[in-house]
């Protein structure tokens, strides 16, 4: 079990982030606040929490564990009880001293906080910024940090040090250990995260508590957090590093693909959807996260054609299968978060009047009246089609250009909606 001991954020860093990340990853979990925070655009207040509790609870957890994650200690009387309660765990400490945003965490100093708690840690996991403080002089590039880091490695015995590099000269992230080779790796360019930190050591400690050896457990960790940063979402508070988003995006990606599937054995299964297969082909598409654009759109990576007279789909359900009636989808969802899904199929007057008999709403759009400066026809064809509609359009067509053949597209809330309703135009 992981043992958590850090200061509560209130604005998703600390042991939110802490818990957040554990539960992702399926470590079972204890967790301790050292401090109660406000924090706005900067720390305003800081309260530790009584030592004494804080002395009692760890009495009592401590046996139940096997790694702890160390993140804000408020005072130095805090880092004696945390030196005196954990030295049979194994420990990841996150050195934060001050909020990203500004403002003192701990009123102890980075050399008394070495003095006291730097041999009771087996892993440490500062920033540039943060292990310029513990070494006293500024670290700025991947060189000075592996220094840096190899003093406090010898000094201390620990098992080694992980240096996050965001904001360093080389932006390299380095792994120290104690024994075995110094790695590098480089850091992705774009923003940083609020609680990127607090993710990082606590991924690194979750994997030990999987028996796994520290330099797997660091790369795990490193590539996870990358994951939560990438994945960051937007706050009043700026953009807060979140380590379940993965999860989220693969529970949705999975549901997207079994929709799709079903849908595709809807097709193959009935003979009637032959008529209804154009030229090009036929496609099927769910959206599953809207902010990756086509690559959040699960498609058929082929065509679903006629083969011997019988619908057959070529190709497999991926994510970006497909750009036509995936954009169709796409854009249908931006204007109607309800829509998900959508299936193309060929014109046929008597499908659109089968679709108004039974109350579908219809709309189209013409492409000859499309603009000069129109990146997508899809994008815009589905867009003038809703406007023209007034409400969401359940069925959406146009009757082609030159060298342009034309097309049903039938949306639905789900792949499965969608192929439902063309089986009802199908009769």
């Amino acid at each position: 079990m992981l043992l958590i001991v850090a200061g509560h954020d209130p604005t998703g860093a600390g042991l939110r982030a802490d818990i957040a990340t554990a539960e992702a990853l399926g470590v079972p979990v204890v967790s301790l606040p050292t401090l109660l925070s406000l924090q706005d655009e900067g720390v305003e207040i800081v309260e530790p929490v009584d030592s004494r509790f804080l002395s009692d609870c760890l009495t009592r957890y401590v046996p139940r564990c096997e790694v702890v994650k160390v993140g804000a200690v408020p005072t130095l009387k805090t880092f004696e009880i945390l030196a005196k309660r954990l030295r049979d765990l194994t420990v990841v400490w996150d050195p934060v001293f001050r909020a990203e945003a500004g403002g003192e965490l701990s009123e102890a100093t980075p050399e008394e906080a070495l003095e006291t708690f730097g041999k009771t840690v087996d892993i440490l996991t500062p920033n540039t910024e943060e292990l310029s403080q513990l070494v006293g002089r500024e670290v700025r590039t991947t060189v000075e940090a592996e220094l840096a880091a190899r003093e406090l490695v010898e000094e201390y015995g620990l098992t080694g040090v992980l240096v996050t590099g965001g904001h360093s000269v080389d932006r390299r992230d380095v792994w120290v250990p104690a024994e075995g080779d110094t790695i590098a790796w480089e850091v992705p360019p774009g923003e940083g995260a609020h609680g990127s930190g607090c993710v990082l050591s606590t991924a690194l400690a979750c994997f030990l508590v999987r028996g796994l050896d520290p330099e797997t457990a660091v790369e795990r960790a490193v590539r996870f957090a990358r994951a939560a940063v990438r994945e960051a979402r937007n706050t009043p508070f700026g953009r807060v590093a979140d380590p379940v988003a993965q999860i989220r995006r693969d529970a949705t990606l999975g549901k997207a693909t079994q929709h799709v599937i079903r849908a595709l054995e809807i097709i193959e299964s009935d003979p009637a959807f032959a008529r209804a297969i154009p030229q090009v082909g036929m496609n099927v598409a769910e959206v599953f996260d809207p902010s990756r654009g086509l690559e959040g759109v699960v498609g058929l990576s082929g065509r679903i054609v006629l083969d011997g007279g019988r619908p057959t789909a070529v190709g497999r359900p991926v994510p970006g299968g497909s750009k036509h009636v995936g954009t169709v989808a796409l854009t249908a969802h931006r204007l109607d978060p309800s829509v998900r899904a959508a299936v193309n199929a060929r014109y046929d007057e008597e499908l659109i009047e089968r679709a108004r008999d039974l109350g579908f709403v219809v709309s189209s759009f013409d492409r000859s009246e499309e603009p000069e400066e129109v990146d997508s026809t899809m994008e815009w064809g589905t867009e003038v089609a809703f406007r023209r509609a007034g409400d969401t359009p359940d069925v959406v067509y146009d009757e082609g250009d030159v060298g342009k053949e034309p097309m049903i597209r039938v949306l639905g809330k789900s792949a499965v909606e969608a192929v439902t309703k063309l089986r009802m135009l199908l009769g």
